[in-house]
């Protein structure tokens, strides 16, 4: 690839002075758009050693608005990060609406460093790369401009610098991979290469910089950034059009006349033995309580979704889980209405920063999920968007699975009838009054809608390494012994696997 890239161009001082000046202006006023229009502005700085990665992230930081601006660099892992899946290191710091984001060799980093020094095969490196491209994928599609660009040099450049920089002390500060990357020119270039050829796209494609002159490189780097955020804003527009024909469309879900759904042939009948109930619950918490220590002591985490019918039992049945869960290794996450801070970001931002570490538990009622359910029913969220959320939910929970770890889906299912039975004991039971709103009668009145959201989500994002897990709920106490039977059952097989080792 690199064989085809016209390096050596410069661009001397005076038609640099001209130049500067007018990119600088029309840079920030880029910056402005984004921050007008809230468009979250994500800039990937990666390149080959002593090609100025450093510097152009300093010119970036002092031709914007630096208030706006965060910059982040991803060279040594912490214990914090290694113990969650790869992308939460990347998905807490990406920036919000009116934000810039700068990440220095950002989630290509660790990968060509890997692949450079052999340390991982091609077939990982590749399906690294899809992977980052689906994020990317994704990202782009929520509305961020991604500017991504990688800064080149020649191999004759790059040994003279680095040369000069082996005979600064500084090089000891060095990681490892770093020193190794540095001294494999061809290494390095041929990663980069396949990297570049892999997740190159419309949306979020790479902009080659020839670095050796600093001149040419600076703004170059200033159009590219410029040019991800005129491609974003032309894209939001056309976005905005389909939405507007969408919503004049009156567009609605198409009626499934003469299909049986997945709940309706849920046998609601069943129930437990109330007799035993309190005895079996007890042993199942005692379980509970040993498998999740073990669990804790080999750094499996878990993460438990649950989902359902208003007034199904979910709350219930999570105090009956973590009664058999060591507090200080467990965590309830309740999701409801974004907040400002959610809303400015992706949405499944605010889920990844509630992801558990290794060994702990991570329990979320009611969970990202809704953006295919509630949003979708009461149209909170574009069909384009929801529509899209499914594959976004399955990357997102193959990497909550990663290296063995554990992530159980549960849906409360309770008949209609059940359901006003309920609602109608929670307005007369003084202390169960709170439980019961407005807002619960309404989402009753469109049960039919949300049986073909439930429907179809069950179709596209029970998986082979995350199903779904359908509890009849009609009888409480058969719901939550099913709930915990289950957890017993998934930690029991997943202390018998091999634990995968955590990553470089």
């Amino acid at each position: 690839m690199f064989e085809t890239v016209a390096l050596g161009r410069r661009c001397g001082d005076k038609e640099y002075a001209e130049l500067a000046p007018q990119l600088r202006m029309r840079l920030f006023e880029a910056q402005r758009q984004c921050r007008e229009r809230g468009i979250p502005l994500l800039i990937i700085i990666a390149g080959i050693d002593g090609s100025g990665r450093g510097s152009v992230v300093n010119l970036l930081s002092e031709w914007m608005d630096s208030k706006f601006v965060r910059n982040h660099v991803f060279w040594m892992e912490t214990d914090e990060e290694r113990e969650r899946p790869d992308d939460w290191r990347y998905w807490r710091c990406l920036p919000a609406e009116g934000r810039t984001g700068v990440f220095v060799g950002g989630w290509y980093g660790p990968s060509l460093r890997l692949f450079c020094c052999g340390e991982i095969k091609e077939h990982e490196f590749c399906a690294r790369m899809h992977h980052w491209r689906g994020l990317e994928a994704s990202l782009a599609d929520s509305g961020m401009a991604l500017a991504k660009i990688w800064l080149h040099l020649d191999k004759k450049t790059h040994d003279r610098r680095l040369k000069k920089r082996l005979q600064n002390r500084e090089v000891h500060h060095f990681t490892p991979y770093d020193k190794k990357t540095a001294e494999n020119y061809e290494g390095l270039a041929g990663a980069a290469s396949k990297a570049i050829t892999l997740t190159d796209r419309a949306d979020a494609p790479w902009i080659i910089v020839d670095a050796a002159d600093a001149n040419y490189r600076n703004l170059a780097v200033a159009r590219a950034v410029i040019g991800a955020v005129e491609r974003t804003v032309a894209a939001r527009d056309a976005k905005a059009a389909r939405v507007r024909l969408e919503e004049d469309g009156a567009a609605d879900d198409i009626t499934r006349e003469g299909v049986i759904s997945t709940l309706e042939a849920i046998d609601l009948s069943a129930g437990a033995d109330h007799a035993a109930y309190k005895k079996e619950l007890a042993e199942l918490q005692s379980e509970l309580r040993e498998l999740t220590y073990r669990a804790y002591r080999k750094g499996i985490s878990s993460t438990l979704v649950f989902e359902g019918w208003d007034a199904a039992g979910k709350g219930g049945a999570i105090r009956r889980l973590l009664a058999g869960v060591d507090a200080r290794i467990s965590q309830v996450i309740p999701v409801s209405a974004p907040s400002d801070e959610e809303r400015a970001h992706h949405y499944l931002w605010r889920f990844w920063r509630h992801v558990p570490r290794a060994g702990f538990v991570t329990v979320y009622d009611r969970s990202w999920y809704g953006r295919v359910l509630v949003e979708r029913v009461e149209r909170l969220t574009p069909r384009e968007d929801w529509s899209r959320a499914y594959a976004e939910i399955n990357l997102f929970e193959a990497q909550l699975t990663a290296r063995g770890n554990i992530l159980l889906k549960f849906w409360l299912h309770i008949s209609p009838d059940e359901q006003l039975r309920r609602f109608r004991e929670r307005e007369e039971i003084p202390w169960k009054q709170y439980k019961i709103t407005a807002e619960d009668w309404r989402n009753r009145e469109k049960w039919p809608e949300y049986m073909r959201a439930a429907d179809e989500m069950f179709l596209r994002t029970s998986t082979a390494y995350a199903p779904w897990n359908v509890i009849a709920a009609e009888d409480k106490k058969f719901a939550r012994l099913s709930v915990l039977r289950a957890c017993r059952d998934a930690l029991r097989t997943a202390l018998h696997r091999p634990r995968k080792a955590l990553r470089h």
